[in-house]
């Protein structure tokens, strides 16, 4: 469907020679006045305007507020007789997209119309992107468990207060970085970029530069119009400073400038520049024992400890893992068109029992293994590589006379698999622990565990 243009001019025959040279590809429909140009915007809802600043009844400024505010996804190209800076400036800063002095030629006209529209194209698609990734981020890393509810709440309150750094705790895995991306769609500054930067990944000698740019000639090798840095690059929308505890020391002491007075230098330059951008700081480690290691600025510490999140492990909320287990289930169905749908209860089972020293990523990828080396539509214990050294081997697997295993629950499977194998063996564990791939003494706590006698 082709896109629909509104011309508003009061020179007939530019209103003419405009709608004969881009009815070839367009929808166009004039107006000789702002107000006959008003009424059809109402009407016709055009994706694009051409409107002319010198209008007979009303300023084309006025015009132009006023589609912006009954409109605003609308494009305005203004159309001037000349080209005066002041009025361009001030249409620009009402929302114009861009300008055209006549005499307009053909060629110029219809690739302004064009770039314009393939502009709003992209800006169409860039928000149904953005707003796909607030749902997501929004819906996702929830639980059930008590700690989880606590988190979202917090975030919540404080999602709107861009001014303020937050500090995200936790071990390794546990969900800081998507954490931090659920604050930035929650935030004002959503539709801004969100820029991570590893503060671990980076020698410390260029962290500096990395954070805050470089002036030009600032060291040898800089380039010579200098480069802008993360700060920069994160306006109006989150800089995610992952890692932070291991930042060196005279980067901290930058870094503390700017949170307190929310602007900074380049590396080597002599322009103050402001800082628009909401800060998300993130460890794994105990910033209390960095400070008192000297390896961490007290002074920092508390500037970013105004709002402190810890996300719990998760062998702490075993309630949150089936859930959050199912929705990376759905997100690798859709990702491989795989159509996992259920997961056993011996393999619930097992997912609970589990300690996840890798936290939520371990989990994830996980599930990402199974995608796309497994098939079928339930996921049974067979499928989880920590569950694998302690599936039995055929030889003795039960009977089909007793009772299966995927009927009882996982500790009373383990007790039957254990005790078949010490009947195979005479009671010899070390016998018995090689038949089961485990070592002696792990058969031994497992026995003492599951109340066996031998």
């Amino acid at each position: 469907m082709s896109a629909t243009l509104l011309i508003i001019d009061d020179d007939a025959g530019i209103n003419k020679a405009f709608a004969l040279i881009l009815s070839e590809k367009y929808e166009v429909q004039t107006a000789a006045n702002g107000t006959d140009g008003l009424k059809l915007l109402q009407k016709i809802e055009p994706d694009l305007v051409l409107l002319d600043i010198g209008l007979p009844d009303m300023d084309g400024l006025e015009v132009l507020k006023r589609i912006k505010q009954s409109a605003a996804e609308t494009v305005v190209i203004m159309v001037t007789a000349y080209q005066e800076i002041r009025t361009v400036v001030d249409a620009v800063k009402l929302g114009a997209y861009d300008y055209l002095v006549k005499p307009v030629d053909s060629r110029g006209l219809q690739i302004t119309v064009g770039n314009a529209l393939e502009n709003r194209t992209l800006k169409n698609r860039l928000h149904i992107l953005q707003e796909s990734e607030r749902k997501r981020h929004g819906t996702m890393f929830t639980g059930p468990s008590r700690a989880m509810r606590e988190i979202s709440e917090l975030v919540d309150k404080v999602a709107p207060s861009v001014d303020t750094p937050i500090l995200i705790t936790g071990e390794t895995g546990s969900g800081k970085g998507v954490l931090a991306r659920k604050i930035h769609f929650a935030s004002p500054t959503a539709e801004g970029p969100f820029i991570t930067v590893n503060c671990g990944a980076i020698a410390g000698e260029l962290v500096e530069s990395e954070l805050f740019g470089y002036g030009r000639g600032a060291f040898t090798g800089a380039r010579a119009g200098g480069r802008m840095g993360r700060f920069e690059e994160a306006a109006g929308g989150t800089l995610f400073l992952d890692e932070i505890g291991v930042m060196p020391l005279t980067a901290q002491t930058k870094l503390l400038s700017i949170l307190e007075d929310r602007c900074f230098y380049r590396v080597g330059g002599n322009k103050k520049i402001q800082v628009t951008a909401r800060i998300i700081a993130a460890t794994n480690l105990d910033l209390e024992q960095a400070v008192a290691a000297g390896t961490f600025r007290r002074d920092l510490f508390f500037r970013l400890n105004i709002i402190a999140i810890t996300i719990p492990p998760l062998r702490e909320r075993p309630e949150d893992i089936i859930p959050i287990f199912e929705q990376f289930m759905d997100l690798f169905n859709k990702k491989t068109g795989k159509q996992f749908t259920t997961i056993s209860a011996e393999a619930k089972n097992l997912l609970l029992r589990y300690d996840w020293p890798g936290n939520v990523r371990e989990l994830r990828n996980i599930m990402e293994r199974i995608s796309l080396l497994e098939n079928g539509g339930e996921i049974v214990p067979q499928h989880l590589p920590f569950a694998r050294s302690e599936l039995p081997p055929p030889s003795i697997r039960p009977q089909s006379s007793d009772p299966a295993p995927n009927s009882l629950d996982y500790e009373k499977a383990t007790k039957l698999i254990i005790e078949q194998a010490l009947q195979q063996t005479n009671g010899n564990i070390t016998q018995a622990a090689g038949i089961l791939n485990m070592a002696p003494h792990k058969l031994r706590y497992r026995m003492k565990k599951l109340a066996i006698k031998n």
